[in-house]
């Protein structure tokens, strides 16, 4: 296969991207298949939890609704035969929410194969055999794709959900899914005879991290601040950009003109009703004077110590009636936190978005390494989502259960 001849058919699908109802993921599924073990297996090669040989199961694997004889399918099923542990993999090549019905589903998935096994996902596939009209593309997919992996299927105890977004979307995935990957940060050195043909592949999906409603709008229907001038990916209020800084860290970095020391001199209250630019350190957009643009991490930093000062102080900081008012008592470290759970249990509540799946989902270093954990009394009236809430002793509960910490 010649470079000029696949650059060419990237090209045509690329183009696809800005014509009305054309659907790019339908393009760009089948040619990824291709390559995804060998990318993916390069692009977790340093992961403490999935380095390893990743190896394809099926795309497009049907997974049975519970109620009924419908499915709803993940767009890869892969296996991780070092680790013993099932990926699903979803594609998004827009800027568009997540799901949250079909993810709700995915979640479900991962618990019954933790609990039970993954000897459900094929029984499954045999009860939607025997009620479709395809039964023959069911029988296909049982004996040409599962039967080599039946055994490793069957007693699987572990199942990662993966998401395969562009930049534009990352944000609205994060917390979703165990790992969210975007075009740009998969690998574009992989082995094999079609080597060369991922490299201008990549680079072709690498165009996708830069799209978004709003810069296709920009680009062609001329609004204020064309694409060409854009020097950041996207704007959001402050509670926004924190929950950002403290997902990214230092792989991003916050517009604030004149920089920390500005950031330090503002009031509280001047912060909080206003919107952040925010780009990626890495391949990020145009050019930046570095004075005015300040590290993830800095960023969380100056801002949650102000935070805390005003909460010392007994002031409340000022927000507009729209924003989500303060709900917590402070913000500490991984190891705080747990000296916090040991010393409180069900008195205080840990913040984590997403409550017990997402933080059971969650890997260890991903916990340890989190910016910041905001914590509360358990007593406290203040308003809360309870399901992004923890009480002191289910955290120790799922650190021991899930990531065997003792602390």
């Amino acid at each position: 296969m010649s470079n000029d001849f696949v650059k060419t058919l990237m090209e045509h699908i690329m183009e696809a991207t800005m014509i009305p109802k054309a659907q790019i993921e339908r393009a760009v599924g089948p040619i990824l298949s291709m390559f995804l073990p060998a990318v993916l297996t390069e692009t977790f090669r340093t992961d403490p939890v999935l380095s390893g040989r990743i190896e394809m199961v099926c795309p497009e694997f049907p997974l049975k609704k519970t109620h009924n004889r419908q499915s709803t399918n993940i767009d890869w099923l892969m296996y991780h035969p070092g680790r013993k542990m099932l990926l699903m993999v979803e594609l998004k090549t827009a800027d568009t929410s997540v799901n949250d019905v079909q993810n709700a589903i995915y979640r479900q998935v991962q618990d019954r194969v933790r609990q039970q096994g993954g000897e459900f996902l094929v029984t499954d596939l045999e009860v939607l055999r025997d009620a479709s009209k395809e039964s023959g593309k069911y029988q296909y997919l049982l004996e040409q794709r599962i039967a080599p992996f039946r055994s490793q299927i069957s007693t699987c105890r572990e199942a990662r959900l993966i998401y395969l977004v562009p930049k534009s979307a990352q944000r609205k995935v994060i917390g979703h899914a165990d790992a969210v990957l975007t075009f740009g940060m998969l690998s574009d050195a992989i082995s094999g005879p079609y080597a060369e043909e991922w490299k201008v592949i990549h680079a072709a999906l690498c165009g996708l991290d830069v799209l978004s409603q709003r810069s296709r709008n920009q680009e062609f229907m001329g609004e204020s601040v064309p694409l060409a001038g854009m020097n950041y990916q996207d704007k959001m209020p402050l509670d926004a950009i924190l929950d950002l800084c403290s997902a990214r860290g230092d792989a991003i970095v916050v517009g604030f003109s004149g920089g920390r020391t500005a950031l330090e001199n503002r009031p509280l209250d001047e912060l909080v009703g206003r919107q952040y630019k925010w780009d990626e350190v890495k391949g990020g957009r145009g050019k930046k004077d570095p004075r005015n643009w300040i590290p993830g991490k800095t960023f969380a930093w100056v801002v949650t110590r102000k935070i805390a000062r005003s909460e010392g102080t007994g002031q409340t900081p000022a927000r507009k009636p729209t924003k989500r008012s303060v709900n917590w008592s402070g913000m500490v470290k991984f190891d705080e936190m747990v000296a916090l759970c040991q010393q409180h249990g069900d008195d205080i509540l840990i913040g984590f978005t997403g409550g017990r799946p997402a933080f059971a989902n969650s890997t260890l270093v991903d916990l340890k390494n989190r910016q910041h954990y905001k914590w509360d009394y358990a007593s406290s009236t203040a308003k809360r989502t309870r399901a992004n809430w923890l009480t002191g002793k289910t955290v120790l509960e799922l650190l021991r259960q899930y990531h065997g910490y003792e602390g």
